[in-house]
């Protein structure tokens, strides 16, 4: 693996410009990135992180958030100040508020044409796309033999108290949920949805982290997730028993991306960071680094990928910028009248 980096970052180096080299090997710089755990793990600091920053005459300085809001929210309060220059995992739940204040530059990468053209939530290129899956309801087949395959089945009482949720106020998996329930069932119905699932959720967490460790204690069988969730315990523990289910009437994908600050002085490094990411080098270690889809069309998935299952509808682009960012607050307030009471 260190291999395929070391090959792809030298052919970045070299398709630099003489000014920008000898810009960047004036002095070792650091680039500060804000990032949320979901992509934190072992291999990112030992494998991925050192060469980068070898090749490049520099240091990378990580914060990690529990939350991509909280994380959003910090740079928002300091978007004068030149601490950060990347925030890894921003996703398309979060646009319509990191938009607002005009956090970040935009960029479009030199790997931009490789990326599949509806995985680009942000068409003014602030926002670049690395990572996707869609949301679904994660479940233990162990004990679930037969899962809700419609919204409907789920509102069935048989799943009383069996369902784990996040909070759309706390977490981007919860307001992915919140977001596929209005484009689901229209600004009237989503409330009757949420009000006839009310019984079957166990409980409802503020980050998905909490929630997941309940689920993996066994105090609900079902979790509102990511579909591709289920691919790290297969691959990383071989267990089989964890299973995914999306209903027929359609999907949304939570799609998490990288953004530049406008305040950042390390610019430079910080858009050779991107054009990092997006290379087909990296995207092909998503499936199994991330436990995410890579959003690059050049790569193969696993053979473990192909028994996902194939959404009839996306309903992921189908709410406005402009809709959400009028909306959002009475969405939010009614969601919390129906299941916080």
């Amino acid at each position: 693996m260190k291999k395929i980096f070391l090959f792809i970052l030298t052919l970045i180096t070299l398709s630099c410009n003489n000014h920008e080299n000898h810009e960047i090997s004036k002095e070792y710089k650091t680039l500060n990135i804000y990032a949320v755990d979901i992509f934190l793990n072992d291999d990112f600091y030992e494998n991925i992180i050192p060469l980068f920053t070898d090749i490049f005459k520099c240091e990378i300085n990580i914060t990690k958030f529990s939350n991509e809001l909280s994380m959003l929210e910090t740079a928002i309060s300091k978007k004068d100040s030149t601490e950060i220059d990347l925030l890894f995992g921003i996703d398309n739940t979060l646009l319509f508020l990191a938009e607002q204040d005009s956090l970040f530059i935009q960029y479009e990468s030199n790997n931009i044409n490789d990326i599949h053209q509806d995985l680009i939530f942000d068409k003014e290129n602030r926002i670049s796309p690395v990572c996707y899956s869609n949301i679904a309801f994660n479940y233990n087949s162990y004990v679930i033999s037969n899962p809700p395959i419609t919204f409907g089945e789920m509102q069935d009482g048989k799943f009383k108290d069996q369902i784990i949720l996040t909070d759309p106020r706390t977490s981007s998996v919860g307001r992915a949920m919140l977001f596929w329930s209005i484009v689901a069932f229209g600004r009237n119905g989503y409330s009757h949805f949420w009000r006839s699932i009310k019984d079957n959720v166990f409980n409802i967490y503020e980050n998905h982290n909490d929630a997941y460790n309940a689920y993996l204690a066994g105090e609900a069988p079902m979790i509102l997730g990511m579909e591709t969730t289920p691919m790290y315990h297969t691959q990383h523990d071989n267990i089989d028993k964890f299973k995914s289910t999306i209903p027929k009437e359609g999907g949304f994908k939570l799609i998490q991306g990288v953004g530049i600050l406008n305040s950042s002085k390390q610019k430079y490094l910080a858009r050779k960071f991107v054009d990092f990411l997006l290379s087909k080098e990296f995207q092909e270690l998503i499936p199994y680094e991330m436990w995410m889809m890579p959003v690059s069309k050049k790569i193969e998935l696993p053979v473990e990928y192909e028994i996902l299952q194939q959404i009839s509808k996306d309903y992921t682009n189908d709410l406005s910028l402009r809709q959400t960012r009028w909306q959002y607050e009475e969405w939010i307030s009614k969601w919390k009248k129906i299941m916080l009471k």
